[in-house]
């Protein structure tokens, strides 16, 4: 007999484990907050990673792939308990003999119990705002406290560890067709923020029974809906035509999006800018637009091609992030 699961996106981005953090503490339960404070070798999550260990109740967020996240939460709950921070390591050099990562390599991670409410509470809430924020966990006194979001991403100050957060990435995708809706269900999937504009109701229709999907109906060519593209957003544009494509990537070139990327051939993008420039786009601002999209050239069908895309995507926000 065959079932059909239904998948839920993946609650583990920082906005995620701080907002359930959050939550946790505002209805009486006593709540953990564990940080990855390094890594070395093929560590699954990345410095500054987070975990949400209440008293009794299931965690929120992970750091491994199952190896080592149940023996963290049984030493989040101690330090619960003894209500002290707690530095752990695992792998390399570690205590825990007895406990081996099969990627190799090592991970560090601290502890605090009892985390300040308003300063987790605050914390998801810029993120959710779309605004970047930072946390200093002090791993002596187990305090966590607000820090700067300009300084690096992560860093050591004597015994506390700094991590900065930014919000979770978002896609804007506009266009018609399968292909529009094969890279909403993706990215959903894949834990994005997602919009889908389009001037197809039944399309919509299809985006929004997604789940958390937001649509937006395009009604007129030359004036699209308001964006607020943001550093975190990508737009792509998936039209076979181009009556819709100049007001939305003009509109998506004066945004802040990190990636702008349009659907079609080399000979359509070569014909898509040429209509930019010709209406008066400047030239650093056509250098943005990405076409063919995806890291895979010549993808035809609407799964493969989301894929290609998403991937690109991906990988643009990495390097962008880095720089």
């Amino acid at each position: 007999m065959t079932r059909q699961v239904s998948f839920t996106p993946p609650a583990d981005h920082p906005a995620d484990v701080l907002r359930f953090t959050a939550e946790r503490l505002a209805a009486g339960e006593r709540c953990a907050l564990a940080v990855v404070t390094g890594t070395e070798g093929g560590a699954v999550r990345a410095v500054g990673a987070l975990m949400a260990v209440p008293e009794t109740t299931p965690q929120a967020g992970y750091v491994s792939n199952g190896c080592v996240d149940a023996d963290i939460v049984a030493h989040a709950r101690l330090a619960l308990a003894r209500r002290a921070p707690a530095r752990l390591r695992y792998g390399t050099g570690s205590p825990f003999i007895d406990i081996r990562l099969p990627c190799g390599g090592a991970i560090d991670l601290a502890v605090l119990p009892d985390p300040d409410p308003a300063i987790v509470a605050e914390a998801a809430g810029l993120l959710d705002a779309r605004r970047e924020t930072a946390l200093a966990f002090d791993c002596a006194r187990g305090a966590l406290t607000p820090a700067s979001a300009d300084r690096d991403a992560a860093a050591w100050s004597g015994d506390v560890f700094t991590a900065r957060y930014r919000p979770r990435l978002r896609l804007r995708i506009a266009g018609r067709g399968p292909e529009t809706l094969a890279l909403a269900r993706l990215a959903a999937m894949s834990g994005m923020a997602v919009i889908v504009q389009s001037p197809d109701d039944d399309l919509l229709g299809e985006a929004a029974a997604l789940g958390d999907v937001t649509v937006m109906a395009l009604t007129t060519p030359s004036a699209p809906p308001p964006s607020r593209d943001d550093p975190w957003t990508a737009f792509v544009m998936m039209f076979h035509d181009r009556d819709w494509e100049e007001g939305l990537l003009r509109q998506a070139l004066q945004g802040a999006a990190f990636y702008v990327g349009a659907l079609g051939s080399r000979r359509t993008q070569a014909a898509r800018l040429e209509a930019l420039r010709a209406a008066g786009v400047a030239e650093a601002a056509l250098r943005r637009v990405r076409g063919p999209i995806g890291l895979v050239p010549s993808q035809r069908d609407a799964a493969t091609l989301a894929v290609s895309t998403l991937a690109e995507i991906i990988a643009v926000s990495q390097q962008a992030g880095e720089d």
